[in-house]
């Protein structure tokens, strides 16, 4: 057994770890999950980069699975793997869906959101933003809000897509004509809107008409100052900067409650308790109080989305070694889930059934025990 073939017997029957994920993995497998089914989306003779940046999105009440590929086409799964439906747009989606109120919202780099019934997956609208959209769209109070690559958050009307507002920041003070690829998901908590932007600041925003509530400064002085990874909990807003700083913020006022120095910050993510940062290098969690680091483990590879919280998991993408299977208390990796060509978009969580779209462009069910 050679190839894929032998890569995808080691992903499902052993903890193997070629790149040094960690060097703490148990000696043998442990029986996290099962795999359900799995389906080819992309065919390997297409060609082209195989990296699957956006990921999975799950209906909550019909446990409808929903990703967009790289070849620009969406596809929908019954739970049972029974493929619903596909739609064809003009190119790649760099975010994943968001799915709602029977409703598919999704954001092409061919710089159209579309919105599809979840049913058959017929187009109710388009909205051609004409800037490269990267992220997954936020829907709340009845209006889909999405971050170009380009520094511009779009409002739309979630029921028709008309126009409503939109905000751009000039990247002030980046004179070297580019940045780091990437835009953090807007955030909508009790009709402000968040957004990171990629001259280093947070911004919030009225929901219903676009006005600023409040802007701060949280990038650390480097060279590459992206706010690319932003997330909410009960009481406070995070940001993650590329310049090296995790960032915790009053969602109010904007007032600065804690920084943490995490070197090349990309990705940030809270729950159960704890502050998640992915780096460039390394994983780490954060008190969410203060900020002090309660762990630390080494990343291999590129980081892909954003870690997503299971009840009992910690599950971070990436680029080599797939998708980690994290134990929250400590930052130890007990189990790697890759099919061989490993995993950059956030998997979609549904009960204890979890969708990961491999870079191979397979998308596969897992099943928690």
């Amino acid at each position: 057994m050679t190839g894929p073939a032998l890569a995808l017997a080691l992903a499902l029957g052993a903890s193997f770890d070629p790149a040094g994920l960690s060097p703490r993995l148990p000696p043998a497998p442990l029986a996290l999950y099962s795999v359900a089914w799995h389906r080819e989306l992309v065919p390997a003779s297409a060609g082209g980069a195989a990296v699957e940046e956006g990921g999975v999105a799950v209906d909550r009440d019909t446990g409808m699975a929903v990703c967009g590929t790289r070849d620009g086409w969406i596809h929908a799964f019954k739970r049972d793997g029974r493929l619903a439906w596909e739609f064809k747009a003009g190119n790649g989606f760099p975010g994943a869906p968001t799915v709602t109120a029977g409703t598919v919202y999704a954001g092409s780099s061919d710089g159209r959101v579309y919105a599809l019934s979840l049913v058959d997956g017929s187009l109710r609208w388009s909205y051609d933003a004409q800037e490269e959209l990267g992220s997954t769209p936020a829907v709340s109070a009845g209006a889909v809000y999405v971050m170009s690559l380009q520094g511009t958050l779009f409002a739309l009307d979630a029921r028709t897509g008309a126009w409503k507002w939109h905000h751009r920041r000039e990247a002030r003070g980046i004179d070297r004509g580019y940045t780091i690829r990437g835009a953090a998901p807007a955030l909508v908590k009790d009709g402000t809107v968040f957004a990171g932007f990629a001259d280093g600041f947070v911004v919030a925003l009225d929901g219903a008409n676009g006005q600023v509530r409040w802007s701060r400064a949280v990038a650390a002085t480097g060279e590459y100052v992206d706010v690319d990874g932003l997330s909410l909990d009960a009481e406070r807003l995070y940001a993650a900067s590329y310049s090296g700083v995790v960032v915790a913020l009053d969602p109010e006022t904007g007032a600065q409650l804690w920084t943490q120095r995490v070197p090349l910050a990309t990705r940030v993510a809270a729950g159960n308790g704890i502050v998640v940062a992915v780096a460039a290098r390394q994983l780490v969690g954060l008190s969410p109080t203060d900020g002090q680091p309660l762990w630390s483990v080494p990343l291999v590879g590129a980081p892909g989305a954003t870690p997503q919280f299971t009840d009992r998991w910690l599950l971070v993408p990436a680029q080599e070694g797939g998708l980690r299977f994290v134990e929250q208390a400590s930052g130890r990796t007990l189990r790697s889930f890759d099919s061989g060509t490993g995993v950059t978009g956030r998997p979609g969580i549904h009960g204890r059934r979890v969708y990961v779209l491999s870079n191979g462009s397979h998308l596969y069910a897992l099943d928690l025990k």
